[in-house]
């Protein structure tokens, strides 16, 4: 497995036990009151849950498996034109998909609840922006793996 899915599927991990932490606190206060602040884990907790584990995983799972992109030869030589990790697309690329989805799940499970919480509309700005972080990460993940979503054994 390249590095770069095993960041996303560590990162995945770490966002399920933190998801299921916050369900847990979430599940805790229906019987026993923890206080008023905790509905507002709601939003971190979902964010966690699906942006954080399961699209995460997904990424990092399809960039190891996707088909590789095409080698091809140049004419009159005998080294592929790519080779390795090089067959699977621009990685900085993928380590910027990386960041981008990170930062944007972060601001909004750290964002949404401080807002609930104090009404600081500096929070709800960065709750807001996280949107546009896991835009650019979307973005970005769909150029880097188009060119490898094809049909395999045609020779096309």
């Amino acid at each position: 497995m390249p590095a770069t899915s095993r960041a996303f599927v560590k990162a995945s991990i770490l966002y399920l036990c933190s998801g299921a932490i916050l369900g847990a606190l979430l599940l805790i206060n229906r019987w026993v009151p923890l206080g008023s602040a905790i509905p507002a884990l709601r939003v971190p907790h979902i964010q966690a849950l699906i942006v954080g584990w399961l699209t995460q995983l997904i990424l990092g799972v399809a960039w190891w498996l996707f088909p590789p992109l095409k080698i091809g030869l140049r004419p009159g030589e005998t080294r592929p034109v790519r080779r390795g990790q090089q067959q699977r697309g621009n990685e900085p690329l993928f380590w910027a998909t990386f960041v981008c989805l990170n930062a944007g799940i972060l601001l909004q499970v750290v964002g949404a609840p401080l807002y609930s919480w104090t009404r600081i509309d500096l929070f709800n700005v960065l709750a807001s922006i996280s949107g546009l972080f896991l835009l650019a990460a979307a973005i970005a993940f769909v150029l880097n793996m188009w060119g490898r979503v094809r049909a395999l054994g045609r020779g096309k």
